[in-house]
């Protein structure tokens, strides 16, 4: 009996479990009907569910809006026909009508048809796409379809729209055109296609024999760079006998975001505009002259000039001499400009420009690049015979430039290219020449160089260099070492040492201050490089003061940074912030540097030697410094250049007599002088000999990490 008890106490409360489950399922299932429920009725598209015969048993809140009901109440059991028109009813009719039986195991595939609905008592018909879709089969309720109805007023809107835009832009004779940011055509109209004869498609090449229909690269350019629109004028034959006027606008195109993703265009005939109107077609002309000519100097601008290349290589005699391609640089110009002003520099730079066309004649189209540049080229010419004419024409430019009372004389240094030799295209010529024209300038200006395959490593690296430079400036990546100066009778004893800035890239290794400073100087960087040396000195030198240690130390400086108005104050400040006796700081200056100085600079000096700052005349013997500017700016010290002490005891004897007639100067001066570049004994004797006091050079040391010049020092 107990068994049978508790048999039935065991079965109850199984059932009890089961029965709690079923509960809990109930009301899971509850809660999820619920909520599907509430997102079917809040769905902001308006939605039904249909029976087989069209009658609508559900619906959410939007559908009862749509169809001008004020309730779902009013909506449901009514038929989805009375509220269609004739086509929609027969359309949805269709669908309904071939929903499979329960029993077909196919299902019925999802709808889309358009509908339009008349809502009751306004007489407002409403477009829809109707998306219909059979719901799963459940036996209480048999076969219904949902019914999704999504606004097709903004489609047919914006196809209607669409479709006005096409006709108008197939219909105008004004030429609609877009390029995307490389410079590709992505679209134009009927009446761009029948001028171009390429439609969609034609490249940056291709788009130069239509810049003066379609714009040029260099006006895309300007407006992407300014986002605004921008406008020129051009001329373009269709045929050789049919040569016509355009108005060309550009225009940034902008995606939603607000980014521009193109270049839109117009190009407008105004030809016949002009036909028989004299004024106004004469301020055309004048407007496209100044649109393809240089301001300054009337030569053809870089953008035309460009143009008249690259129809002279098309037109080439491919059994001719070839083409060469000059690119002319004013050596120096950037010191006339500072020191006698632009207007001055202006007038020159027109003067040189008038010159220049006239010395070259016929042979040569002659233009400007922009600044104190210059672009010449010569057809069926070889680069010997170029070269040839180029000297002769630079004889005769080369002529003093009188100007506000002050005579100038300019020297050029020049690059060659040689079409098709060198390059391919007008752009890859002018890069030819460019290289060429820095190799003119880095091996002492004045001079004509031609383009050789090596250059372009060297370009390469050069480029690379200075973007490695930028990024060293800003992430401190140079250090300092330190050649002892030594007393030339006693040469253990060290008396100073010149800090020589060292760097190592981690992509490019060691890099050697001759190849880094001349770029920094050339591309404005002659400041930051100057300062960063001047912070690792003054860096160094404060912890040698505080352990006892004191050096005096040259820094080389450009004879640009003495020109800056925060030189001055920079170096001041770190002498005070390191507790750096100012004795202890020489300011070294080439003397070719020297003669550049402007009155700023020279002030500069003067400050600095009045605040106790010596100041090192370095490479001397190599420029053309005067006595006078020696007393004017107070110098310590003369560094006797080491091309001077390598010919020392040679058999013309002329290096020995410049040396001695320096430090004699240097003596009566009462100046210091170094002998740079010590490479053995007898050149050490001779200057022991002749009165040098200190020297620099292998002989003794080359440049020392710091803890080997502190070994140096303390042995």
């Amino acid at each position: 009996m107990q068994t049978s008890t508790d048999h039935l106490e065991l079965v109850q409360a199984e059932l009890e479990l089961q029965n709690q489950e079923l509960l809990e399922a109930h009301a899971a299932s509850e809660r999820e009907r619920q909520k599907y429920l509430a997102l079917f009725e809040h769905l902001p598209l308006p939605a039904v569910v249909l029976d087989q015969a069209g009658v609508v048993r559900e619906a959410n809140d939007s559908a009862a809006a749509v169809f001008g009901f004020p309730s779902v109440d009013h909506l449901c059991n009514r038929s989805i026909y009375r509220m269609l028109d004739q086509d929609s009813r027969s359309r949805v009719h269709a669908y309904l009508s071939e929903l499979p039986s329960q029993d077909e195991t196919v299902p019925q595939p999802a709808a889309i048809v358009p509908v339009h609905v008349g809502r009751p008592g306004d007489g407002v018909h409403l477009s829809y796409h109707a998306h219909l879709a059979r719901l799963p089969f459940c036996a209480h309720d048999g076969d219904r379809v949902h019914m999704l109805l999504v606004d097709r007023h903004a489609d047919d809107r914006q196809e209607r729209d669409q479709r006005c835009r096409q006709m108008l832009s197939d219909a105008t004779s004004t030429l609609f055109h877009a390029f995307d940011l490389t410079g590709n055509l992505i679209f134009s109209n009927r009446a761009t296609s029948a001028l171009i004869g390429n439609g969609t498609g034609l490249s940056v090449e291709q788009r130069r024999d239509f810049d003066g229909l379609l714009g040029s690269r260099a006006l895309d350019i300007e407006v992407l760079i300014s986002g605004k629109p921008a406008s020129n004028h051009g001329s373009f034959a269709a045929t050789p006998e049919d040569r016509r006027s355009f108005l060309i606008q550009k225009f940034p195109l902008r995606d939603d975001s607000g980014k521009v993703f193109a270049v839109g265009g117009t190009s407008t005939d105004v030809s016949a505009l002009m036909a028989g109107h004299t004024e106004l077609f004469a301020a055309f002309s004048i407007a496209n002259d100044l649109a393809n000519r240089d301001p300054l100097t009337g030569l053809n601008n870089r953008q035309c000039f460009l143009e008249h290349l690259r129809s002279a290589m098309a037109r080439l005699d491919p059994t001719s001499k070839g083409l060469v391609l000059g690119f002319l640089d004013i050596d120096a110009f950037k010191d006339i400009n500072d020191g006698m002003g632009h207007e001055v520099g202006d007038a020159i730079l027109s003067a040189f420009a008038g010159r220049l066309e006239e010395a070259m004649g016929d042979r040569a189209c002659v233009g400007r690049f922009g600044g104190d540049e210059f672009l010449l080229f010569m057809s069926d010419t070889a680069p010997e015979e170029a070269e040839q004419i180029l000297h002769r024409t630079l004889g005769e430019i080369r002529s003093p430039y009188e100007v506000a009372g002050t005579r100038v004389l300019l020297t050029c240094s020049v690059g060659l290219s040689h079409y098709p030799r060198d390059a391919g295209t007008a752009e890859d010529l002018l890069r030819a020449a460019d290289m060429a024209l820095y190799s003119a300038k880095s091996n002492g200006r004045d001079r004509v160089f031609h383009f050789k395959e090596s250059l372009r490593f060297t370009s390469e690296r050069r480029l690379r260099v200075f973007s490695a430079l930028r990024k060293a400036l800003c992430e401190d990546s140079f250090r300092l070492v330190f050649q002892p100066k030594f007393d030339i009778a006693d040469r253990s004893r060290i008396l100073g040492a010149e800090a020589l800035l060292r760097w190592r890239d981690p992509l490019l290794g060691d890099i050697s201050p001759g190849e880094f400073v001349p770029l920094a100087e050339a591309n404005g960087l002659y400041n930051a490089l100057d300062l960063r040396v001047l912070k690792l000195f003054a860096r160094q030198q404060g912890e040698w003061i505080r352990r006892g240690l004191q050096v005096p130390i040259s820094v080389n400086i450009s004879a640009r940074s003495l020109q800056t108005s925060e030189l001055l104050p920079t170096v001041l400040a770190l002498l005070d912030y390191h507790d750096i006796p100012p004795e202890l700081l020489l300011l070294e200056i080439t003397e070719t540097g020297l003669m550049n100085c402007t009155s700023e600079a020279s002030q500069n000096l003067a400050d600095l030697a009045d605040a106790g700052v010596r100041i090192s005349i370095d490479d001397f013997g190599t420029g053309y410094s005067s006595l006078a500017y020696l007393q004017k700016l107070r110098p310590s010290e003369l560094k006797i250049d080491r091309s001077f002490i390598a010919q020392l005891n040679a058999r013309d004897g002329a290096s020995d007599s410049i040396v001695r007639a320096m430090l004699a100067l240097a003596e009566s001066l009462q100046l210091t002088t170094v002998a740079e570049g010590i490479e053995n004994e007898e050149q050490l004797s001779w200057l022991a000999e002749n009165g040098c006091g200190c020297g620099q050079g292998f002989l003794v040391s080359p440049g020392l990490e710091i803890p080997a010049f502190e070994s140096l020092v303390a042995a």
